[in-house]
């Protein structure tokens, strides 16, 4: 048990060394490569924070496991929309640029519709997947575009107004008269070595806690619904609220929003087009957790758009509605269960 205890308290420790790590590699690559936080934040950090899901994904897909990748998906994505902006909310309140209510969060509720649509035959297939690909590269390219003219005209603005909806705290920035290759690769690098370090913080810390869980006599299924799945969403979790704390509430927002999105477009596309038969889609996932994730989708662009801005108490409804999800599921599972054990 003291093992048990040790690796929960290392893992802890991990996962915020790296979202540290994230946060800063993230908002100094933004300055060196002239592109606004926020695209770094939707594309660069929330990639590198979705590649083990995608890894995961791909892996199972071709030892025939596919049907696993889109419950996973969105578990993940309401997650990055309930309870990542929520509790990034409850502890700073978010400002939000006005890019992301004209154009990221329209392209990921598209993304979210797509998948719908591509799935109402309960299956992904290749060319399912080429679509949502081809989706991804379009946004991408869009983005970059979009990023740089961000970056452009922030830097017209003087430095020393706060009052914008727009503000982020300043980067701590490399010194200049560097190359300004070698400012993109250092700051790639500690990119790196913090999305390694919540990899394996939250592997460490998962792990841990399943094992006390195990210990108080908690079902496997009840342990799958609340821990895995929201563990497999922690580094997600901790770098948006790093990046909260910090002042860098682009890369906060740009974090979960476009994690939200990738995992539709990248580790599905992907998924879909290495699996053999597709990806298969149950029912009940079509039914109700794929309407339940486009209507978070949904839910979260009024909050965004009305005052630019998620306050505290947004942010704690958000909160409360994740736990009622999970509430649900988890009574879900407990009834049957008891369904299935005979009298």
């Amino acid at each position: 048990m003291f093992l048990t205890i040790l690796a929960l308290l290392a893992g802890g420790v991990l996962l915020v060394l790296g979202g540290e790590l994230v946060v800063r590699g993230a908002s100094q690559l933004a300055f060196a490569a002239r592109l606004s936080p926020l695209f770094v934040g939707l594309t660069v950090v929330s990639f590198g924070t979705s590649a083990p899901e995608l890894a995961v994904s791909v892996l199972t897909a071709l030892q025939g496991q596919a049907d696993i990748t889109v419950g996973n998906v969105i578990g993940s994505n309401l997650f990055n929309l309930l309870m990542i902006v929520g509790l990034s909310a409850a502890f700073v309140p978010l400002e939000v640029r006005s890019q992301v209510v004209k154009f990221d969060l329209p392209v990921m509720i598209a993304a979210a519709v797509l998948m719908y649509l591509l799935s109402d035959n309960l299956n992904l297939s290749r060319i399912d997947g080429c679509v949502l690909l081809v989706f991804l590269f379009v946004y991408f390219t869009v983005s970059f575009r979009l990023g740089r003219r961000q970056f452009e005209s922030d830097a017209a603005r003087d430095t020393s107004q706060t009052d914008s909806d727009d503000s982020d705290a300043a980067a701590p920035v490399d010194d200049p008269s560097s190359p300004l290759v070698w400012r993109v690769i250092k700051n790639l690098l500690i990119l790196a070595v913090g999305i390694t370090l919540l990899v394996v913080g939250c592997r460490l810390f998962v792990d841990a806690s399943v094992s006390v869980a195990q210990r108080f006599g908690m079902s496997e299924a009840l342990i799958g619904l609340t821990i895995v799945s929201v563990g497999t969403s922690l580094p997600e979790l901790v770098t948006s609220v790093m990046a909260s704390l910090k002042g860098q509430r682009s890369i906060a927002i740009g974090n979960a929003v476009g994690s939200t999105t990738l995992n539709i477009l990248a580790v599905l596309g992907v998924t879909a087009v290495v699996a053999p038969a597709g990806i298969p889609v149950a029912e009940k996932l079509f039914a109700s957790d794929l309407p339940m994730m486009i209507g978070s989708c949904v839910l979260i662009w009024p909050l965004f758009a009305t005052s630019k801005r998620v306050s505290r108490l947004e942010g704690l409804f958000l909160l409360l509605v994740y736990a009622a999800y999970m509430a649900y599921l988890i009574y879900q599972q407990v009834s049957q269960n008891a369904v299935a054990v005979p009298a």
